[in-house]
């Protein structure tokens, strides 16, 4: 179950009390069935770094049995501020360092898009660089959100279409393929995060190797993979924690306030429930009199429904199971 860093991040100490990461002397002394060494690519902008680090590394300690050995590493470190630049030198792997490595699977997160081509982002060329050296040197893929999109358009050809409405809250999905090993043992479909303004085609994807495990009509698909979990690719967020879509609505409200977008947001679907929904009303009122942001406390997450959490940990539980499945086996186990 623990996860170790390597190097050390600070963000995680937290987790420590929890049982979910251990020091790497620690890691040393104990005794485990089995260890994983993934590599993570985190391409997220500096306010969600360490928060994004959390949640992949709470989804990685999913397997009771199994050490998970974690390296962390960026791209484009010098549009970052200068904060966020001494903290990746710190903790973070060069890029140099982290493609010597070798690593059972490899996690790349998502990003905050700013560019309609995505090939105008300032990391699309290193994310293409270590994505393509991710097919030759692992064993296993995990793409999130952007992070997919960006493997569908290099790899297939596949571009992302701008929808009407951003794609935003928690929706149910439908499990297409109910018998691909990566959805083992989850029943009676799947809720799951969306936060993405853009979306691809499924005709286009059925054409691939690829298949959708889960899909929303109205959402999209949250989660889709080849039939042996080589490439893994989530649209949607199983890694978001219970605060998650409640501080990208803060963030909305501050862009609103801010003169970014025109209209004052509409909280997350499905996520607040109805009493707080209404009390947001009256939040609403009150922030477009004083033009003033607010920073909502953990009362209004009240009564939400967290089964995401439990789906995203077992699927997260599959795959390292498959990595696991995918080692070499010692000729004396």
């Amino acid at each position: 179950m623990p996860v170790v860093a390597h190097p050390k991040l600070p963000s995680l100490d937290r987790l420590i009390d929890e049982g979910l990461v251990l020091s790497i002397e620690d890691s040393k002394a104990g005794v485990f069935d089995h260890e994983l060494n993934i590599g993570l690519l985190n391409l997220m902008p500096d306010a969600a770094l360490e928060a994004t680090e959390r949640q992949f590394i709470r989804l990685l300690a999913s397997r009771e049995d199994t050490l998970v050995h974690v390296y962390p590493t960026t791209v484009d470190v010098a549009s970052r501020g200068e904060q966020s630049q001494s903290y990746i030198s710190q903790h973070y792997n060069s890029m140099e360092d982290f493609m010597v490595g070798s690593y059972d699977g490899l996690i790349i997160s998502g990003a905050n898009p700013s560019q309609a081509d995505m090939t105008q982002e300032s990391f699309w060329d290193p994310l293409i660089e270590v994505m393509e050296w991710g097919e030759q040197h692992t064993h296993s893929i995990l793409c999130s959100c952007l992070a997919t999109h960006a493997l569908m358009k290099a790899k297939y050809g596949i571009n992302r279409q701008l929808k009407d409405a951003k794609s935003w809250g928690v929706f149910p999905h439908e499990l297409i393929n109910p018998d691909h090993p990566l959805v083992k043992d989850i029943t009676g479909g799947l809720q799951g995060p969306h936060s993405h303004y853009y979306d691809l085609p499924i005709n286009e994807i059925e054409q691939t190797n690829l298949q959708i495990l889960a899909l929303n009509q109205d959402a999209g698909f949250f989660l889709a993979s080849t039939p042996k979990a080589d490439l893994v690719l989530f649209q949607g967020h199983p890694e978001y924690d219970d605060k998650s879509l409640m501080k990208e609505y803060e963030r909305e409200i501050k862009n609103f306030l801010a003169g970014l977008r025109s209209d004052y947001p509409n909280p997350p679907k499905n996520y607040f429930s109805v009493e707080i929904e209404d009390r947001l009303e009256q939040v609403k009122a009150n922030i477009q009199q004083t033009q003033e942001a607010i920073k909502f406390g953990d009362e209004y997450l009240r009564d939400i429904d967290l089964s995401w959490i439990h789906a995203g940990k077992t699927i997260y539980r599959n795959w390292l199971g498959l990595l696991l499945d995918s080692k070499p086996k010692s000729i004396y186990s």
